[in-house]
């Protein structure tokens, strides 16, 4: 009887860490979520501060029909939260439909990290009818912090790849050709 009580408790415990990591995860999303709606405006910027320029589209994103806006850690650095901006919905459907695979590739090992499936399914946006203007996001694993701010990763939706793209908190850059480094937003590279 004793080894059965014992049991009984290990195989409870298991249950309730899995039930901990499932509402860790819902929180992870929630937040995620959360962040979309705060409008850009609600980030004062200090007087005399330039204002950023967004990054231009480049032509796999057009051919896909997003602009990336930003790939950040979140999670205590233990997940990548992607934002992407529809620009033509036609295009983005592919880039929105749930039965494509979606993933980063890690520039420095080439591990992939995936967008993590939960009972309630992936955390990530999809939709049949993509809106033009509309951010949508997307989170993926990113076990032991490996990729950290500055990195490079490569984004790759079913047919759809985007490499060289910037971990930022600021934003998402692509990677100069010739070891350079990216520009961000707001210097023109000009004297």
């Amino acid at each position: 009887m004793g080894k059965r009580y014992c049991r009984r408790h290990q195989i409870a415990g298991a249950g309730a860490k899995q039930q901990l990591q499932t509402i860790l995860l819902f929180l992870l999303a929630a937040l995620a979520i959360i962040g979309l709606a705060q409008p850009a405006h609600s980030q004062a910027a200090s007087p005399g501060a330039a204002q950023p320029q967004k990054p231009l589209v480049s032509d796999p994103e057009k051919n896909a029909g997003i602009k990336i806006v930003s790939l950040r850690p979140t999670g205590g650095g233990q997940m990548l939260d992607l934002r992407f901006q529809v620009v033509d919905p036609e295009k983005a459907k592919a880039v929105l439909d749930k039965n494509k695979k979606a993933y980063l590739l890690d520039g420095k090992t080439g591990k992939t990290l995936p967008v993590p499936v939960t009972k309630a399914g992936a955390l990530r946006q999809t939709t049949l009818k993509p809106e033009a203007g509309r951010v949508y996001f997307m989170l993926f694993t990113n076990p032991g912090g490996m990729v950290k701010e500055g990195n490079s990763v490569n984004l790759v939706i079913g047919d759809f790849r985007k490499d060289d793209i910037i971990v930022d908190a600021s934003g998402a850059f692509p990677a100069e050709p010739g070891g350079r480094e990216p520009q961000k937003a707001g210097e023109s590279g000009k004297p």
